[in-house]
């Protein structure tokens, strides 16, 4: 068995899962408090792969900048992945639950700034051997009260951010 250390988790154990992580109260460097952090790999992982590809998290608000980016470039499209994620939160669930989560009076009061003011960062994965999904940031509307849907922003080994719409 490999005994591997997160910086971030601690202790990392892929005995019996392929996944492991913990929840992280204080976020990484203020961002993402509560933020539930996972690895994904197995018992071939080594403490160096493992300790690189949390090297890219030291600088997590460049990171969350980048997204941030990427959503934004998104919105100019009606068609896009961020455009839908937003729509989903407008249109498919009553109109009094999306007031709330948005903190507006009506639907309507929901502009691009507005929107991406109310994503908050829930979730950080990382792939220290993947070929694609080296890293992902889970975003979703309000800290309180998230849906069960989720903005991710992803990042391959090229350092390339792709925008995924999950639930």
């Amino acid at each position: 068995m490999n005994h591997l250390t997160s910086r971030f988790a601690g202790p990392v154990d892929f005995a019996d899962d392929s996944l492991a992580g913990a929840v992280l109260p204080a976020g990484i460097d203020g961002f993402g408090a509560g933020a539930r952090y996972w690895i994904l790999g197995d018992d071939a992982l080594g403490q160096n792969e493992l300790d690189k590809a949390e090297d890219a998290l030291l600088d997590v608000k460049a990171l969350v900048a980048a997204a941030f980016v990427a959503f934004a470039a998104e919105l100019t499209d009606p068609s896009s992945t961020t455009s839908l994620f937003r729509d989903v939160h407008l249109e498919e669930i009553p109109e009094e639950m999306a007031c709330d989560l948005f903190d507006v009076d009506s639907c309507e009061a929901v502009t691009d700034k507005v929107f991406l003011d109310h994503l908050l960062l829930v979730g950080i994965a990382i792939s220290p051997t993947a070929t694609e999904r080296l890293l992902a940031l889970d975003f979703a509307i309000g800290a309180d009260k998230p849906t069960d849907q989720l903005l991710v922003a992803v990042w391959d080994r090229n350092n390339s951010v792709t925008v995924h719409h999950e639930s």
